[in-house]
């Protein structure tokens, strides 16, 4: 049975992001099975503000025709609130630099050197922690898009890493945009699989 979050619940199970030492996750990705690329997620403390860098990289190949994706972006959290996001992208020869900037009226968001404005309660489509998971809007960190969407808990499940069952909780986003979920006791991300170009991806943590 599929039941909704709450945000008490949430508030719970935040990653502690802010810890002394840096976390460092590795995710190996996959198209249908097979290795295509990397993400690799650094934590940082830096005296009550956290900084989180994320760097992608897939190299693709379709019968003849070989995509690539590379991907960095910057994050600042502070008090288990984003306070502003930077990212490049180059999607296949697509080129994006988004940002986003907390204020009191919401969202500031510029993508390549145009300015909008959004609603404060929303959150970029990042993955790596939980927080995502107490929202129903967010938005791309590719091009700053905006998904309407809705998260339901599937209950608890085992997921494989490095060899290992390990305990998670599986979530599942659906609306604008669809994403399975599985994050671990630490709140972190441990699986994820969704369609990109109509292929199977799966990101699975290596890290444990």
């Amino acid at each position: 049975m599929r039941l909704p979050l709450s945000i008490a619940t949430l508030t719970l199970v935040l990653p502690l992001v802010a810890a002394a030492e840096p976390v460092a996750l590795a995710y190996d990705i996959r198209k249908e099975g097979e290795p295509i690329g990397r993400e690799t997620v650094r934590i940082i403390d830096q005296g009550g503000t956290t900084a989180v860098q994320v760097e992608t990289r897939t190299r693709a190949k379709v019968l003849f025709l070989e995509f690539h994706y590379d991907h960095s972006r910057h994050e600042e959290w502070r008090d288990g609130k984003l306070l502003r996001m930077a990212a490049r992208t180059d999607d296949d020869g697509s080129k994006t630099q988004p940002e986003a900037s907390a204020g009191e009226a919401g969202w500031t968001l510029t993508v390549n050197g145009q300015a909008t404005q959004r609603a404060g309660d929303s959150l970029p489509l990042t993955l790596w922690g939980r927080a995502i998971l107490g929202k129903a809007e967010l938005f791309s960190v590719i091009d700053a898009k905006p998904y309407r969407v809705q998260v339901a808990s599937l209950g608890a499940e085992s997921v494989d890493v490095g060899g290992k069952a390990v305990k998670a909780e599986h979530v599942r986003i659906s609306g604008d945009v669809e994403r399975d979920l599985w994050y671990g006791a630490d709140g972190y991300l441990l699986r994820a699989t969704f369609q990109r170009a109509g292929y199977p991806i799966e990101m699975v943590r290596l890290d444990r």
